[in-house]
C-alpha cells in the first residue's frame, strides 16, 4: 500500500495533514493522465537521456542569467547515487 500527499501543494507542517488515506493504486492527476509518458519518474538523474520536446543536458536556475550544465542526480550524487545502483538510467528515464 502507498500513502498519497498531494506533494505539488506542500505542507507547512504536520498539523496540516488532516487525514491520510491508504489506497491500493496511485490516483490518476490530470498531469499523468494528459501526458503519461511525457516525464518519466527518474527523468532528472540523467541528463544524457532528453526529455521528449527538450534537451536535460543544460539548465538555467533560478536567479541565474545563463544556462549550465545539468549534474547528473541535480548534483547530488554523492548522497542520492546508490540508490539507483545497478539501474539502468537510460531505459528508466
Amino acid at each position: 500500500m502507498r500513502v498519497v500527499v498531494p506533494w505539488k501543494y506542500g505542507f507547512k507542517s504536520a498539523k496540516s495533514i488532516a487525514r491520510i488515506r491508504l489506497v491500493e493504486k496511485m490516483p490518476a492527476t490530470a498531469w499523468n493522465r494528459s501526458q503519461p509518458s511525457e516525464y518519466g519518474f527518474f527523468s532528472n538523474v540523467n541528463p544524457e537521456v532528453d526529455h521528449p520536446r527538450w534537451s536535460q543536458a543544460r539548465e538555467r536556475r533560478i536567479g541565474e542569467f545563463r544556462k549550465r550544465d545539468t549534474l547528473p542526480f541535480n548534483g547530488y550524487a554523492d548522497q542520492v547515487a546508490g540508490l539507483y545502483s545497478g539501474m539502468d538510467l537510460r531505459k528508466w528515464f
